[in-house]
C-alpha cells in the first residue's frame, strides 16, 4: 500500500514533466525556490500551505487533488 504522503511529491513531478517545464521555471513561476520544489519532488518536506497553493495554482488543479 502507498504511504499517505506518497501523492503530493508524484503529482508535482509528473506535472512538472508533463507540462515540460524544469524545476527552475516552477520554481520562478510559483516563486517557491528550487531547493524547497526538488525536496517536494523528492518527499523530503512538509509543504505549508502558502506552497501547495502556489504550486495548485501553478498546475491549474485543487490543493486535494495534488494531494492525492
Amino acid at each position: 500500500a502507498e504511504g499517505l504522503r506518497m501523492g503530493l511529491p508524484e503529482n508535482v513531478h509528473r506535472l512538472r514533466v508533463t507540462d515540460g517545464h524544469s524545476v527552475e521555471q516552477v520554481s520562478e513561476a510559483t516563486k517557491v525556490p528550487v531547493p524547497v520544489l526538488s525536496a517536494i519532488e523528492n518527499g523530503r518536506v512538509n509543504v505549508p500551505p502558502p506552497v501547495l497553493k502556489a504550486l495548485s495554482a501553478h498546475f491549474g488543479i485543487p490543493v486535494r487533488d495534488l494531494l492525492k
